[in-house]
């Protein structure tokens, strides 16, 4: 049961209370910090809008190619990446001024979010390595999309170039998507001219001197067929390597980008056929049988096979 004391204790303290809610200065204090608080709030938007403005206006000065999209993809990320920067230091600094003019100690709270902080960036290691890498290679335009790329042991054309994975489509349609903080080393096929190494095995029986002359015919007479596919004639490099039953030449023409898997098909179709008419003889496998027999029973002793190809 409350005594007397405990009423008074209670009375006392509503009208302590009631005394400062109706304080009239700790009201004009209070209205005074909350306008420095939203004109601080409004200066520092006014501050990001202006330099967020101008940092947009810089990228438009830009003179950028309609059709190069790899180049208005690079334009745009570093765009937001730098607006994106603007927004948030400016935001966490107004943050911390508006709680300091309330009287909140911000030293404590700067602690804390960098102990935070640094508890997230481990967290987030990977990711904040893609974002970089992926940045990085859309600023230095190490590849494109519609670029067929090889990347470690994935080749592919590239579909999609984000700024934290990147996406290749393979030759059978599969797609691989790729962090690019894994992406250590690339291989463009797609940047300057290709080249095209065809070889073509021909008998040791062959005259090689007739042989080298028709492989020219066949070269000259191909770059002449497919002029808008070659860049420069094909070449007749020589003997690259001599094989088990076969010698085996080496031809290379220089292409467009890309253009070395059609150019290749096109060459060895018309070396088979240019061959065939000249009468070389291309080398197949074939299988020798000897046979050994034992003096007393003059039977078979054994059969030895031999396959050369």
């Amino acid at each position: 049961m409350a005594t007397n004391k405990d009423v008074q204790d209670s009375v006392a303290q509503v009208d302590r209370i009631f005394a400062q809610v109706m304080d009239a200065d700790m009201w004009i204090r209070f209205g005074l910090k909350l306008l420095i608080a939203l004109i601080i709030i409004a200066g520092f938007y006014i501050l990001m809008r202006i330099l967020t403005g101008a940092v947009s206006r810089l990228f438009t000065i830009r003179k950028i190619n309609e059709h190069d999209s790899l180049a208005q993809r690079q334009n745009e990320t570093l765009l937001k990446l730098l607006q994106n920067a603007i927004r948030y230091v400016l935001g966490i600094v107004m943050l911390l001024t508006v709680l300091s003019q309330f009287g909140i100690n911000i030293t404590g709270l700067v602690a804390s979010a960098g102990i935070a902080g640094l508890a997230i960036s481990f967290g987030a290691k990977n990711l904040v390595q893609d974002i970089i890498t992926g940045a990085f290679i859309i600023f230095e335009r190490q590849f494109k999309v519609g670029d067929f790329v090889r990347v470690g042991l994935i080749e592919g054309v590239v579909t999609e170039l984000g700024i934290r994975t990147t996406k290749l489509k393979g030759l059978n349609g599969e797609i691989h998507i790729i962090p690019n903080g894994q992406i250590l080393q690339v291989t463009n096929f797609s940047v300057d001219n290709s080249f095209a190494l065809v070889d073509v095995q021909v008998s040791y029986e062959e005259d090689l001197e007739r042989v080298e002359q028709v492989l020219h015919q066949i070269a000259n007479a191909t770059t002449e067929k497919y002029t808008d596919m070659f860049i420069e004639p094909i070449q007749m490099l020589g003997v690259q390597t001599l094989g088990p039953s076969e010698v085996v030449y080496r031809l290379m023409a220089e292409v467009p980008p890309m253009q070395h898997f059609q150019a290749g098909r096109l060459i060895r179709k018309e070396l088979k056929q240019g061959l065939e008419l000249e009468g070389i003889k291309i080398p197949y496998p074939r299988m020798v049988m000897m046979n050994t027999e034992q003096g007393n029973g003059g039977q078979a002793d054994g059969a030895k096979n031999v396959q050369s190809s």
